[in-house]
């Protein structure tokens, strides 16, 4: 992320305002039996978690993505369940982790 701590701030501020909007989104495909938008929340979120190394929750999300994409979503709110409760102790982490460089 080239060494700037403001940038990675940045980033991680926006990762803090998007990821809850994909959880939404996933939220509201599993309700209507969306397929493609539960497909798409959980891509866009396992590109993101990935990006700050959240390779837990990118991998839930993986498997939600590969779920939608089977079009066989009887385990999706399980599998939502595990990615919001792994959301929680990212945004704790990366909380912590941007802390740590508006300090630096």
């Amino acid at each position: 992320m080239g060494g700037d701590p403001g940038f990675v701030a940045e980033l991680l501020d926006e990762f803090a305002v998007d990821a809850p909007k994909m959880l939404d989104e996933a939220r509201r495909g599993l309700a209507s039996h969306d397929n493609d938008v539960v497909r798409h929340a959980a891509h866009t979120l396992k590109s993101n978690a990935s990006t700050f190394g959240a390779l837990g929750l990118s991998s839930l999300c993986a498997q939600l993505e590969v779920v939608a994409k089977d079009g066989d979503l009887a385990h999706a709110p399980e599998l939502l369940g595990r990615i919001e409760a792994e959301h929680v102790l990212v945004v704790d982490e990366l909380r912590a982790a941007r802390a740590q460089l508006v300090t630096s």
